[in-house]
C-alpha cells in the first residue's frame, strides 16, 4: 500500500470544506491519511475518537457529501480519487470488495449506485445538512438542527477572538443549552461575544476569559446587559484597588467578572 496521502485544492480549499468546523477538517485529514489504497476506512469511529474528534464531525463529513457511509462501519472518501493518483506498482486493491461494488466512479468521484437503507444512525446522512442555510435567517438554521446551534455559536466565538474552542465537547453544549432553555436567543450569544471580545481581547489579564465556560455561564445575562468596560480604564480599577484595599489581582478579577465595581 501507498505510504504517501494527496489531498486536492479543489477539494479542501472550497468554502464548503472551509465552512466545516476546525475539528470535522482535521478528521478529514486523517481518515485520507488512513485510507486504503481506493479510500476506505475501516475504522473511522476509532481514528475520530485518537484524533480528539467526535461523532458529530463524522456525521457532518457525511452530511457534506466528504464520506460515504456503509452498513459495515466502513466509510469511502468521496474525492479519493480527485486527491490521490496510486502508480500500479505500489497500488494495493481494497479488501472492501462488496463495499466497492456498490459505488461507480465518475469524474474522479465515487457514487453510491443505490442508496443505503440500514446504515446505523451514526452513519446516516443528515439531509437537513444539505438544504441551502443561507436563505434561512440565523435562529431559523440554529432551530433546524440541533447540531448546528453548537457549531454557529462556537465559529462566531473562534471568528470573532481568534480561538480554536471545538463546538461538540460535553461541557460547551451543556452551557449553550442551559441559557437557550432560560430563554436566550443565538443573536443574544453572538451580543456577548461581542462586547467581551472588544472589552478583554486586547487585556493581558482579561483575555484568556473570552471562553465559553466564562462567556456562557451563569453570568450570561449579566454580560448580555453590561455596558463595556475599556482595557485602560479596568487597569486603572485595578491598580486603584490594590492600592487602596490590598486585594489580590486574582480577588480582583472576581469582581470585575462579576460585573461589579467596574466603573463605566
Amino acid at each position: 500500500m501507498a505510504k504517501r496521502r494527496m489531498f486536492s485544492l479543489d477539494v479542501v480549499d472550497t468554502d464548503k470544506f472551509l465552512n466545516m468546523p476546525p475539528s470535522t477538517q482535521g478528521l478529514y485529514y486523517n481518515l485520507g491519511m488512513r485510507a486504503d489504497d481506493d479510500g476506505f476506512v475501516s475504522s473511522p469511529r476509532k481514528i475520530a475518537t485518537i484524533s480528539n474528534c467526535g461523532i458529530d464531525d463524522l456525521n457532518i463529513l457525511i452530511s457534506k457529501g466528504f464520506l460515504i457511509p456503509f452498513e459495515s462501519g466502513v466509510v469511502v472518501i468521496t474525492d479519493w480519487k480527485a486527491n490521490n493518483y496510486i502508480p500500479k506498482d505500489r497500488y494495493t486493491p481494497t479488501r472492501y470488495k462488496e463495499e466497492k461494488a456498490r459505488i461507480n466512479e465518475k469524474d474522479s468521484v465515487y457514487e453510491l449506485q443505490t442508496y443505503i437503507e440500514n446504515v446505523r444512525d451514526v452513519y446516516k446522512p443528515n439531509t437537513e445538512c444539505i438544504q441551502d442555510v443561507s436563505k434561512l435567517n440565523t435562529q431559523d438554521r440554529i432551530d433546524k438542527d440541533s447540531k448546528d446551534k453548537y457549531i454557529y455559536i462556537i465559529d462566531y466565538l473562534n471568528e470573532k477572538a481568534g480561538t480554536h474552542f471545538k463546538p461538540n465537547t460535553a461541557k460547551t453544549k451543556s452551557l449553550i443549552n442551559a441559557r437557550l432553555k432560560e430563554g436566550f436567543t443565538v443573536e443574544d450569544f453572538k451580543t456577548v461575544i461581542d462586547k467581551k471580545v472588544e472589552e478583554w481581547k486586547n487585556d493581558v489579564q482579561m483575555s484568556k476569559y473570552i471562553r465559553p465556560e466564562t462567556l456562557f455561564g451563569t453570568k450570561f445575562e449579566g454580560y448580555l446587559n453590561v455596558k463595556s468596560c475599556t482595557g485602560t480604564t479596568r487597569n486603572r480599577f485595578i491598580n486603584f484597588q490594590q492600592r487602596e484595599t490590598g486585594q489580590t489581582e486574582d480577588e480582583l478579577e472576581n469582581l470585575l467578572l462579576d460585573n461589579k465595581n467596574v466603573p463605566q
